[in-house]
């Protein structure tokens, strides 16, 4: 689980940003962040609940939701992680980072059509973000469908990528082609 927490890091760039959150709701996650690193789970679960249920508007309850769901990621809750996004989407269906991490939680649950519909939807909402669409080739590549993770590496060749991913991708499609020329699957 603790690989999957690693993945929720979120659609940042292109991707537009939820609207700000009160300070009131921020300062109530921070408190929470701090009872975590104090490793008192509890408390840090009833703050962010607290910060969820007294949230005064939309963006305050969607950034609260947002916290807690990498929390409960991170404590290996995957259930409890994938309600939170999904109530998060409920709220603001255009958030490219909760469709990224619901798709990379629903593939750690089993939950693959769910998982691929997820990035999917992450990758159309943020083009410009390689992480949805590196998960997306790989959940693609993994499930047997080379030619759709072949074409989701090949997009991502025309994004500003460091180097390292660069070179990653690259060798991602080599690998598809050589697999494909010798009649293989992943």
């Amino acid at each position: 689980m603790a690989a999957c927490a690693a993945l929720l890091v979120g659609c940042g760039g292109a991707a537009p940003r939820p609207a700000t959150p009160s300070a009131a709701t921020r300062a109530a996650v921070t408190r929470a962040e701090g009872h975590e690193r104090a490793r008192r789970h509890d408390l840090a679960r009833a703050e962010y609940e607290r910060a969820i249920a007294d949230a005064p508007d939309r963006a305050s309850e969607i950034y609260a939701r947002l916290e807690l769901a990498s929390q409960l990621a991170f404590w290996g809750e995957v259930a409890g992680a994938i309600d939170q996004l999904e109530q998060v989407l409920a709220l603001d269906p255009s958030i490219a980072r909760a469709w990224h991490d619901l798709g990379i939680l629903r593939h750690h649950a089993g939950d693959d059509a769910g998982a691929r519909a997820a990035l999917e939807r992450a990758v159309t909402l943020a083009p410009e973000d390689p992480r949805p669409r590196i998960a997306l080739a790989a959940l693609l590549w993994q499930g047997g469908d080379a030619a759709a993770a072949r074409a989701q590496y090949q997009a991502l060749l025309a994004l500003d990528l460091p180097d390292a991913v660069r070179d990653k991708v690259t060798w991602a499609i080599g690998a598809i082609d050589a697999q494909q020329a010798a009649g293989g699957t992943p």
